[in-house]
């Protein structure tokens, strides 16, 4: 019998079909929503445990501090995303992007001491002319954050899923992403929701790294690329705070011979003996601490330890300080952008030839561009010095000193000089096998520091070459010599050294301990040494106005205005500040000295940022003193 098919009945064929296949594509769709929400989970807690290795960060810390990683490496996944519109390339490149980051910071904090921050990138060419002299060494977390690596590169090459097919709906997800990902980053950086998510403030940056995570600090530090004006800043409160200043004028006898002087950031240069007591088999400042004659000497406590030099040159030149710019930023690479005033510019209004001098290429930290802006009329570096002599990678003290006196004897009869040299020669790291060490320290448990302290000794000898020179010459002349900051010897060194003297080697009064360095002001002429005896612990950002007060030199009243702070507050530096009675303090603290903290930054800010209503008399030379 044969069977006839209604149209009613191939429409109920139709209808099974098309919701057959509408089942199987939900089905099929649920499988891949599932696949990328797992991906989605496992990728990112990947990225997150090798970061942390990276940073030799904690696993399990305070949830909001934990959450807010996350948040920065979803941020980071959403954004390319935005860009390619492909969910498996996002993950990829994000994996990609945040091991870059976390390997390069596993080395950087190796080499000097201190952590990646976001503008290194801009000091690629110096990391790149001093590679050389670095080993390369991965510890056990660092294998195990590669291995972590590879691992969800597997996965996620193994996890098939397909795209969106429908356009429109591809595009309302990439549009929620997009919306999301812009209003992250409104929130994050226009306003201060970062509070909410209490990350640590530590004087010690690895620390800090270690205590919030690779990720969060990265782009916490981020957010210190953005300069705001202090709150309560007012052009009229701070002109009505300059005409307080009482600028008294330097006046001499026609028979004053100003002196010639020269300042040298010796790098590296510390006597670690500050830190605490540890035994050598010699010597190695026998010279430096010999000198008393006509010499004023002390301790000059910087912003920084390892590494980033030209902030402690920048705080010298410059009377400014790291205090009210945001923390390990460079501001010869992000705020020396036009002309700004210096010790060097002050020395040139009133007659001096300025001449900057670093054995090094002159690139380095913007340099080039920063010295001029400066007040330098000259700048002499590894290509433009004569007979550079090398010890390990770098060109030595000694032959650098000598450039120094080349430009002392070939200069003008009857012309002043002020020469600020910048030197190479005890630059990390301190592993070089063919350097033959003459100093063994604490019975040669630390070879960095043996290697270290060995080219201390030869600064020193080098020192001497350079002083016994200028005793013999008859034009007045000082010489000023600090150091920007400690070696990043070995870790466990440092501690040792303060366990010796604090139960808590984190805290505020044992860290500053790292944080200073000799200088010396030494005149081969008599001067008053004895009125500067009190001086024992000052910060770097006074040291050009006490320079200028042993050579009977006119100051600005932006100086003046310092010498009555170093009174009340002798050392202020990136990290805090210590008053006249010894106690440390941090600028979150409210107290008898936030007036005049307040009133440093404001006049600070107007001598960096405020070029509308610049007060440039604050920071010029009186006209009458001329």
């Amino acid at each position: 019998m044969k069977q006839t098919i209604t149209q009613n009945d191939a429409l109920k064929v139709i209808h099974f079909t098309k919701l057959n296949n509408l089942y199987n594509k939900f089905k099929k769709s649920d499988k891949q929503i599932f696949k990328k929400i797992l991906i989605l989970i496992f990728i990112p807690i990947i990225i997150y445990l090798y970061c942390q290795m990276f940073c030799n960060g904690k696993l399990f810390f305070e949830p909001k501090r934990m959450l807010l990683n996350f948040m920065f490496i979803y941020f980071i996944i959403g954004f390319i995303y935005c860009i390619t519109g492909k969910l498996r390339i996002s993950l990829y490149t994000s994996m990609i992007i945040t091991f870059c980051a976390g390997i390069v910071n596993h080395f950087i904090t190796q080499f000097r001491g201190t952590p990646l921050v976001p503008w290194d990138i801009f000091s690629l060419n110096v990391a790149l002319t001093v590679l050389p002299t670095f080993k390369f060494v991965l510890n056990k977390k660092a294998i195990l954050g590669i291995v972590l690596f590879i691992v969800g590169l597997f996965v996620l090459h193994k996890t098939t899923f397909s795209s969106f097919k429908n356009g429109k709906l591809k595009i309302t997800y990439r549009m929620l992403v997009l919306i999301g990902t812009v209003t992250f980053t409104i929130c994050f950086y226009l306003t201060n929701i970062i509070s909410f998510f209490s990350l640590d403030e530590n004087w010690d940056p690895k620390e800090e790294y270690h205590n919030n995570g690779l990720i969060a600090s990265l782009f916490k530090q981020s957010r210190n690329l953005i300069i705001k004006k202090p709150d309560n800043y007012d052009i009229n409160s701070i002109t009505k705070l300059a005409s307080t200043i009482q600028v008294p004028f330097v006046t001499h006898d026609e028979n004053y011979e100003y002196p010639n002087i020269i300042a040298i950031m010796n790098e590296s240069f510390s006597n670690l003996r500050v830190v605490g007591d540890f035994s050598t088999n010699a010597e190695y400042l026998s010279f430096f601490n010999s000198l008393s004659e006509n010499t004023i000497k002390g301790n000059l406590h910087v912003s920084v330890f390892g590494a980033t030099t030209p902030n402690s040159e920048w705080e010298f030149l410059t009377s400014n300080s790291m205090a009210f710019v945001p923390k390990r930023t460079v501001p010869y690479q992000q705020y020396v952008l036009r002309k700004s005033y210096s010790l060097a510019s002050v020395l040139k209004e009133q007659g001096y030839f300025t001449t900057a001098i670093h054995c090094y290429y002159p690139q380095g930290y913007n340099r080039n561009l920063a010295y001029p802006r400066l007040g330098f009329d000259t700048f002499l570096h590894i290509n433009t010095l004569k007979n550079l002599q090398y010890i390990r990678e770098y060109p030595d003290d000694l032959s650098t000193y000598k450039n120094i006196i080349d430009i002392f004897e070939n200069k003008k009869d009857g012309e002043k000089m002020f020469n600020f040299t910048l030197t190479m020669q005890n630059h990390g790291s301190y592993t070089d096998e063919n350097f033959g060490n003459s100093i063994i320290a604490q019975n040669g448990e630390y070879p960095k520091l043996n290697q270290y302290l060995s080219l201390i000794k030869i600064s020193d000898e080098s020192l001497k070459y350079l002083l016994d020179y200028f005793s013999e010459q008859k034009e007045h002349t000082i010489i000023v010599l600090f150091g920007d900051h400690q070696p990043y010897v070995e870790d466990e060194f440092y501690k040792e050294m303060l366990s010796q003297n604090y139960e808590d080697i984190n805290s505020k009064e044992a860290i500053e301990n790292k944080y200073i360095t000799p200088f010396m002001i030494w005149a081969n002429y008599d001067i008053d040494e004895e009125k500067y005896a009190d001086i024992k612990d000052i910060s770097a950002n006074y040291l050009a106005s006490l320079v200028l007060d042993v050579a009977g030199i006119q100051k600005t009243p932006y100086l003046h205005f310092l010498d009555e702070l170093r009174s009340e507050i002798p050392i202020i530096t990136g990290n805090g500040y210590v008053d006249k009675n010894g106690l440390y303090h941090d600028f979150t603290e409210t107290n008898e000295y936030t007036n005049l903290i307040d009133n440093y930054h404001y006049l600070q800010f107007n001598n960096m940022f405020d070029n509308s209503d610049k007060l440039k008399s604050l920071f010029e030379v009186p006209i009458q003193a001329k």
